[in-house]
């Protein structure tokens, strides 16, 4: 078996057209890595603290005097923007502010219970200027002192004195009024949030250490918002979001204690300034050049048997006195082989190029993970993950070996045989995947192989986003495609001529 498979190994070696793929990978990673697709752009909203124009706003205003709700809505606004050019561009009472101005819509509805000063604008004005205003006197002037109260501690130039204002009058508005334990949930969670911002000594600024806390809390209502689903996707589907968002809060959470100052984003991008180094790119090296190696696979295992029955060297083989199920076995294995070296190069390569264009000093950081089953961060060393991903990407490689020479058994045409191959895993690792976020559709999907060859969707604890996939079933489904490809192939190959 062994002289069987080097045998096939040095044939594949002294072709060509092997190295031309090689070539063509280095220049495809490097042209990868120097267009750097995957960064996110600089978030305009975040980053511009210049003035507010209000002079237009104030113009508005006079044709609103029919309108009461719109009247107060503007004035509010104007009042809030004035307050706001008062500072300096780039001060953090400018970043505290649109702080304060942001909210995200849950269920069509925007939450507000960080916006104290809008609410405290918006009582003055309504009181002041609508004459059938619900606001009463003991309203109004808690909220002139509220509001005052907020503009001293912007103008005494001490942040801490805001932040701990507004967990104040957060803990307030909790013990105050009658919530429902949705509201207190998130009222809560602000209370969190800016205690996360006081306890690690985070002034308002657009750092990397903002864009972490900024992210925590865009994914915490992402999982809210995920809760309230009323898609046709599957509820596995919206499970899997919800364990993303819940790994990218923790992970950013870990960032903002620790005091990171770089980006750790992994397979997804965790800021919105996202600036893509040596070690993201490295990390994302499967993810980015899955289709390189595939490709790799269905050209050696296409050609292995078709070519040699093509140029009539196979009788030469089959009369050896070699049992088929070993020539075949040492074919697949050849390939396997030639695979996994692939792989390696990739890897090498993707760390040169990464590290030419981004510098190497990112590698000296770990791999820092979320593990789902124990709903914590951890890290480990950036090659061990490299690894571990590399090995468990291998049984996707083997299926698509396997149908190649499934396929070749039966079809003399090289050409026609590895695009027959390309279309079918293009499709259903687009089209098939995206049909199997619909419950409906799922039921059906969950039996394609190609949903449950991936193996690495399963580390650390993770689970499909396909309804009614696990790890055990993807195992059983494999094994199930294996046997059956190897077995048709095999009784194919044992029908050949000599």
């Amino acid at each position: 078996m062994i002289k069987l498979i080097k045998s096939e190994l040095i044939k594949i070696f002294k072709r060509k057209s092997i190295y031309f793929l090689l070539f063509l990978s280095i220049i495809a990673i490097t042209v990868y890595n120097y267009i750097n697709p995957n960064q996110n752009e600089v978030s305009s909203f975040g980053n511009d603290t210049k003035d507010v124009p209000i002079a237009g706003m104030e113009l508005a205003l006079e044709n609103m005097s029919d309108n009461m709700e719109e009247y107060i809505s503007q004035k509010v606004s104007i009042d809030f923007y004035k307050l706001y050019n008062t500072f300096k561009e780039n001060s953090w009472q400018r970043y505290a502010l649109k702080e304060e101005n942001s909210s995200h819509i849950i269920n069509n509805v925007y939450t507000d219970y960080n916006l104290d000063i809008h609410t405290y604008l918006y009582n003055i004005n309504d009181y002041t200027y609508n004459p059938h205003t619900q606001i009463t006197l003991d309203e109004y002037e808690n909220s002139k002192v509220k509001y005052n109260e907020y503009v001293e501690a912007l103008n005494s130039n001490d942040w801490k004195r805001f932040v701990n204002l507004k967990i104040k009058n957060l803990e307030e508005r909790k013990n105050n009024e009658t919530l429902s334990d949705g509201e207190i949930k998130e009222i809560n969670f602000e209370i969190e949030f800016y205690h996360l911002r006081l306890d690690n000594n985070i002034n308002f600024n657009y750092n990397i250490q903002n864009q972490y806390l900024e992210q925590y809390k865009s994914n915490y209502y992402g999982i809210q918002l995920s809760h309230l689903n009323s898609s046709e996707e599957s509820q596995a589907f919206i499970n899997n979001n919800i364990n993303e968002y819940k790994a990218r809060m923790q992970l950013c959470k870990y960032a903002i204690e620790n005091g990171v100052e770089y980006d750790i984003s992994n397979e997804n991008n965790l800021i919105y300034d996202n600036k893509i180094d040596a070690r993201i790119s490295f990390i994302r090296t499967f993810k980015h050049f899955d289709l390189i190696i595939v490709i790799i696979a269905i050209y050696i295992s296409s050609t292995i048997i078709t070519e040699e029955i093509n140029k009539k060297t196979i009788k030469s083989l089959l009369s050896k006195p070699h049992k088929r199920i070993s020539i075949l076995t040492s074919k697949i294995l050849a390939c396997i082989i030639t695979v996994i070296i692939s792989m390696i190069f990739v890897v090498l390569i993707q760390y040169l190029v990464g590290g030419f264009i981004f510098g190497f000093d990112s590698y000296s950081y770990n791999y820092i993970g979320y593990d789902y089953i124990n709903e914590q961060v951890f890290t480990m060393n950036l090659f061990a993950y490299i690894l571990l991903v590399g090995i468990t990407k291998i049984p996707m490689y083997i299926i698509v070996i396997l149908f190649c020479m499934f396929i070749g058994t039966f079809n003399k045409n090289i050409a026609m045989s590895m695009i027959l191959t390309l279309i079918i895993f293009l499709i259903t690792n687009t089209i098939i995947l995206e049909w199997s976020k619909v419950e409906s559709l799922s039921i059906i999907t969950r039996f394609f192989i190609t949903n449950n060859w991936d193996f690495s969707i399963y580390l650390f604890g993770n689970t499909s986003s396909i309804s009614g996939i696990n790890l055990g079933y993807s195992i059983i489904i494999y094994l199930v495609y294996f046997i059956i490809l190897f077995k048709i192939a095999l009784i194919k190959f044992n029908k050949l001529e000599i």
